[in-house]
């Protein structure tokens, strides 16, 4: 589980902070960095895939000219705040338990690169919580018109006898995959990981089981071939993936469930019509007969069965982001879609971080969501985005629940308690 995103000239944030919990909800207007802490996300997700820092940046494609990975928006001249040719972000996490059990933090900084020059890796390191050395470190030195790359593990070089490192491609997957691996002593050993390239392949791992939803409902109403059970980004193949938790009579009633408390809908079935193709599409059905194809369905109602499918795939990820988590959503059903990622995350395997302009939504929170909930602004006059944890602000706590934090959203108090902070710190 991830428990800590800093962000150091990414995007719109010279320096942010984003704190983590199970369920992270991100507050914010239009152009304050929001979907910017998406895109970092998908840059440590980019890493975990094994990708070259073009690629992630980038586009990467597979034979046949297939996009594989769609890139950061902006790509390498977007990437790094405004003039700034590097960046760096840095994630704390816990591996998982069945491998190391263990508080982390990786970190990378990475050269943009130029029209000439490739994308490239500064510094890059793996601390391990309780190690008094961090596990590796990685510097790019420029010596007499050429680069060195220097990469120490708990202090030792580690030659190029191993593996040929280069400058264009994340340090820690090419540990990942050394051609000659190197057993840790037992006083280096971290519990089951006993070697360089297993403790590369769990930090992989903490960033590798991650889905982005920016939900559409005309990408929703596409029809899909059965079988494909993977929801895509824009919730693309739904009613594949809806034929195939009905499979499953259980899964099947909670679904059906959840629709009848949402909709005015009598829902009782769902139905896969084939097309000429050998195509599905979803079709619900209510009690009394009724039918309402995924054509005429509302966006709402769309939206809310992407969600429900994602977090029953067969697959399910360990990290969602959802955009706008709102949107399509009647308030007065904003409570069921909160009882649904509450009780997804509380089993423990999953961890959700989603973005709202709503509220709505915000009268509803738990304690506990309420403690990993930020705020994303910018001052006046100021290029930069920040990021504060909505607990942090002083008198936020007692007024929440004098008045609650909608109604101190919709006056624009978060924002005047945030800037007025800033003014007394400059002072200072």
């Amino acid at each position: 589980m991830l428990t800590q995103l800093r962000l150091e000239r990414f995007k719109n944030f010279l320096d942010a902070e984003l704190h983590l919990g199970s369920f992270t909800l991100i507050l914010g207007t239009n152009a304050s960095g929001k979907s910017n802490l998406r895109d970092a996300f998908r840059f440590l997700h980019g890493i975990s895939r094994g990708y070259n820092l073009a690629e992630i940046m980038g586009e990467k494609y597979v034979e046949g000219g297939v996009l594989q990975w769609r890139g950061i928006r902006g790509g390498t001249r977007e990437v790094a705040f405004e003039e700034a040719n590097t960046f760096s972000l840095e994630a704390s996490f816990t591996f998982p338990a069945d491998i190391l059990g263990l508080e982390a933090t990786y970190r990378i900084e990475v050269d943009v690169g130029t029209d000439n020059q490739a994308p490239s890796i500064i510094t890059e390191r793996l601390a391990i919580a309780g190690q008094e050395d961090s596990f590796f470190e990685a510097e790019s030195l420029a010596e007499q018109g050429h680069r060195d790359l220097i990469v120490k593990v708990l202090s030792t070089p580690v030659t190029n006898r191993l593996i040929p490192f280069t400058h264009y491609r994340p340090i820690v997957s090419q540990l990942a995959e050394l051609a000659i691996d190197v057993l840790l002593t037992d006083s280096e050993a971290f519990i089951s990981a006993t070697s360089i390239k297993e403790v590369a392949r769990a930090t992989l791992k903490a960033f590798s089981s991650m889905r982005f939803l920016d939900l559409n409902p005309d990408a929703m109403r596409i029809p899909s071939v059965p079988g494909q059970t993977i929801l895509g980004d824009r919730g693309e193949n739904l009613s594949s993936l809806l034929q195939s938790i009905c499979a499953n009579p259980q899964r099947k009633q909670a679904l059906i469930q959840w629709i009848q408390e949402l909709t005015p809908m009598d829902a009782a079935d769902f139905e896969f019509p084939a097309d000429f193709t050998g195509k599905i599409l979803l079709s619900l059905i209510e009690a009394n007969g009724q039918k309402t194809s995924a054509i005429s369905a509302s966006d709402g109602t769309l939206r809310f069965l992407a969600m429900i499918a994602a977090l029953q795939e067969p697959q399910t990820a360990q990290f969602y982001f959802f955009e706008e988590l709102d949107n399509g959503i009647h308030p007065t059903r904003l409570n069921l879609l909160l009882q649904l990622i509450e009780h997804q995350v509380e089993q423990g395997s999953i961890q959700i971080v989603a973005t709202t302009h709503s509220p709505q939504l915000l009268k509803l929170l738990s304690p506990k969501t309420l403690e990993s909930t930020s705020l994303t602004y910018r001052l006046p006059d100021r290029l930069d985005a920040k990021i504060q944890r909505i607990v942090d602000i002083p008198e936020a706590k007692h007024l929440i629940q004098e008045q609650n934090l909608a109604r101190l959203h919709e006056s624009g108090w978060l924002e005047d308690a945030v800037y007025f902070l800033e003014d007394q710190e400059t002072v200072e």
